[in-house]
């Protein structure tokens, strides 16, 4: 879609949103009903700026919505948040030549805005979707979105999980509006697998797909989704050729020099018993590991009765899958069967957590489960890698579990596993080796999701604020403030028996969270709540807390006297406390008060003591900040050279550690730095790439820089070279960052 067309549909859409006729918006915006009309209908390709301002005035956008609107009036698509890429698929795609071609149509167009691929579990939608959306791809200029629903519950987990897939992060907004703001105008494909462990999220489909209109969604499922908008893909069994190529496949990835010729109507035979259901053959196939062909056929006709009924309905192929996982179940010995019964607790899991679930050492019995194809195993390259059942295989696995009734409490250990983890790695995202930290976590975010829905279905509200709190430093660096901040707010709704001290932490956290979104208002609540708590705990270390809250919040609102003295303060709190990660942090804090009340010498001594105990602690990502910090002062001091040498630096940090947002602040940094040595035009380029990248984390400019960004590029914003810089940057920046 040209950004003439886009600009067409994005008005006309907004205006009848807010209820409006042309004339109504022409009046309220105080322009011509021409200028509506001719864009509307595509004559205009552009708006001057002041038309685009009193417009997006006039329809009350605000936020993220009014900037993909300014950026379609001037011509082109608003930044691109980065979206959740489609996984790797982990075997070839067979036998699915005509129902890939079919679904490839979905190019898009107004009648395939909504396509399911609905089939009994285990028959390969998933499969099916990631290469109908790779292919696509193409098709969609911005881009394709792949989010997993197997790991939620209920809407508000589904909703939040989409909201991350499509790199939405705005806040004070609804789950819906978050979303649907995120994907705006853009013509962009969303793939939603497994949506029908998640049914209360159809009508959150159903909204995106009203509101979005160039948004098209590929979703699977056991069932449809029953919206007006859907067009219905049934994904059949293999057929007779195929069904004996994902045997042989399989097959031979367990025994590679099994030879199929001349067996070709024996193993017909088997597939045609599990009714060529692709999961179906692949369990039967691993069994080649330890039977013959003839055995296996055998097992079969006596283990898989349901089959021998004919039954060729839906419900009989769910039936099919279960009886082929309960046949590879009934090989397991007894303490294999209980573990895996146990595991299906886990959404994936590493070697380090089954052990406490199932109270023994898990390795024998997970190496047993995979020998019988019931866990994926992980590459064996892969570090620390990720075991992993196939939904069916869980399902299986869950029933037999609430069957055994010990589910409760298997569900109770599982919970306090990932809770004590949680825990620890709060502190150790503080010191050394952080990042693999923040990998951890990442990878188990489904387990910590169950974990804390079932802490407050149990009603224990002081643990699921225990674990919201242990969080709160990993949805900073992450880029998940909506998901981390709506855990504490639901955490600190019920806080149970949570002792003060957390309350207090939860408080901090929460501050934060909000502070770095820009929503200042939300920040002081628990500003004042945290000081409230300090004053009757005699803490000093909450005491510290509420000073340096309350001062980063008058450094926003630029009460510049008043944010450096409480931020003093809170240092000297800091220092009658063994705590050595504060009191780096609030040498930190002092040095950003002290810069904007022009005390620059001391600011400088504070930055460089604040980098120097980060290296002593291991903590690169806030050594990369004390370091951008210290080159901020340096360039008011008139020493653009070393400032620069400090930029190098924190550059090569975050970037070693993939860490975008500290990318987004360096940038800012150099922005500053071109914008003092004459360089208009790269500095309007270094500041459209932080603002693209932060805009993908939902994330504003801190007032440290915001307040430097005035000084330093407030003179250049009106100049030609400043505005092409920017205008080309942001134009084809990718929120992935990789600066040149």
């Amino acid at each position: 879609m040209g950004a003439d067309l886009e600009l067409a549909r994005e008005l006309r859409r907004l205006r009848l949103a807010a209820g409006l006729t042309q004339e109504g918006l022409a009046e309220r915006a105080g322009i011509s009903v021409r200028a509506v009309s001719d864009a509307e209908r595509g004559l205009r390709t552009r708006l001057y700026p002041g038309t685009a301002t009193r417009i997006a005035a006039a329809l009350g956008l605000d936020g993220t919505a009014r900037n993909g609107f300014a950026a379609l009036a001037r011509g082109r698509s608003a930044p691109a948040s980065e979206l959740a890429p489609l996984p790797a698929p982990r075997t070839p795609l067979l036998g699915r030549v005509e129902a890939l071609a079919g679904i490839v149509s979905l190019r898009p167009e107004p009648s395939t805005r909504l396509v399911t691929l609905i089939g009994t579990g285990g028959v390969g939608k998933t499969r099916l979707a990631l290469a109908a959306a790779s292919e696509c791809a193409p098709s969609f200029d911005d881009g394709v979105a792949f989010v997993q629903l197997a790991s939620c519950h209920d809407a508000k987990s589904a909703g939040l999980a989409i909201a991350t897939a499509v790199g939405a992060n705005t806040s004070r907004k609804t789950v819906v509006d978050m979303v649907c703001a995120a994907i705006g105008a853009r013509r962009m494909l969303l793939v939603c697998d497994t949506c029908e462990q998640v049914p209360d999220a159809v009508p959150l489909i159903g909204e995106l797909l009203a509101r979005c209109p160039a948004a098209t969604v590929l979703a699977t499922s056991r069932a449809p989704l029953r919206l007006g908008a859907e067009r219905l893909v049934p994904v059949e069994p293999l057929g007779p050729a195929p069904d004996r190529e994902v045997f042989a496949e399989r097959g031979a990835g367990l025994r590679p020099a099994l030879d199929l010729a001349g067996s070709e109507p024996l193993v017909d035979e088997i597939c045609a018993r599990v009714q060529r259901v692709p999961l179906a053959i692949e369990l039967a196939a691993a069994r080649v590991a330890h039977l013959g062909l003839a055995d296996l056929r055998d097992r079969l006709d006596s283990q898989l009765s349901v089959l021998t009924g004919g039954l060729v309905d839906d419900d009989a192929r769910h039936r099919t899958i279960e009886a082929t996982v309960e046949w590879s179940y009934g090989l397991l010995g007894a303490r294999a069967q209980t573990a895996m019964a146990e595991l299906a607790v886990f959404d994936g899991w590493t070697l380090a957590a089954p052990g406490q679930v199932l109270g023994t050492d898990p390795v024998p019995l997970v190496s047993d489960l995979v020998d019988h194809s019931l866990v994926g195993a992980p590459e064996p390259t892969a570090e620390h890698g990720r075991y992993r059942m196939l939904d069916v295989v869980r399902e299986f696995a869950a029933a037999a579990l609430a069957a055994s009734g010990h589910e409760d409490a298997v569900r109770d250990r599982h919970g306090a596993w990932f809770l004590d983890a949680a825990g620890a790695a709060s502190s150790a995202m503080r010191h050394a080796d952080q990042h693999r930290v923040h990998r951890e976590i990442a990878a188990d975010l489904g387990n910590l999701r169950l974990a804390f829905d079932r802490l407050r279905s149990l009603g224990r509200g002081g643990d699921a604020l225990r674990l919201a709190t242990s969080l709160w430093m990993f949805w900073l660096w992450h880029g998940g403030f909506s998901e981390g901040r709506a855990w504490l707010r639901s955490a600190l709704a019920s806080p149970g028996d949570a002792s003060p001290s957390l309350a207090a932490t939860a408080r901090w956290g929460a501050s934060w969270l909000a502070y770095h979104q820009g929503d200042v208002a939300e920040a002081r609540i628990h500003a004042d709540a945290l000081a409230a708590l300090a004053e009757a705990s005699g803490a000093i270390g909450e005491r510290r807390n509420a000073l340096t809250l309350h001062g980063m919040i008058a450094l926003a609102d630029r009460r510049l006297d008043r944010a450096s003295g409480l931020l003093t303060e809170a240092l000297d709190a800091a220092r009658e406390l063994a705590a050595p990660w504060i009191l780096a942090v609030s040498t930190l804090n002092d040095g950003a008060g002290l810069t904007h009340i022009g005390r620059l010498d001391e600011a400088s001594h504070r930055f460089a003591e604040a980098r120097d105990r980060f290296a002593e602690l291991g903590d690169d990502t806030y050594r990369a900040r004390a370091l951008r910090h210290l080159a901020a002062v340096r360039l008011l001091a008139g020493s653009p050279a070393a400032a620069r040498e400090d930029l190098e630096e924190s550059l090569a940090i975050v970037k070693a550690a993939d860490d975008r947002w500290g990318f987004a602040e360096t940038a800012e940094v150099l922005a500053h730095a071109a914008a003092a040595a004459g360089d208009a035009g790269r500095a309007g380029a270094l500041e459209a790439r932080a603002a693209v990248v932060r805009h993908s984390l939902g994330v504003v400019p801190h007032p440290f820089d915001a307040i430097l960004a005035d000084r330093h590029l407030g003179p250049l914003r009106g100049t030609e070279a400043f505005r092409r810089g920017w205008a080309e940057e942001a134009q084809g920046a990718d929120p992935s960052w990789a600066l040149q």
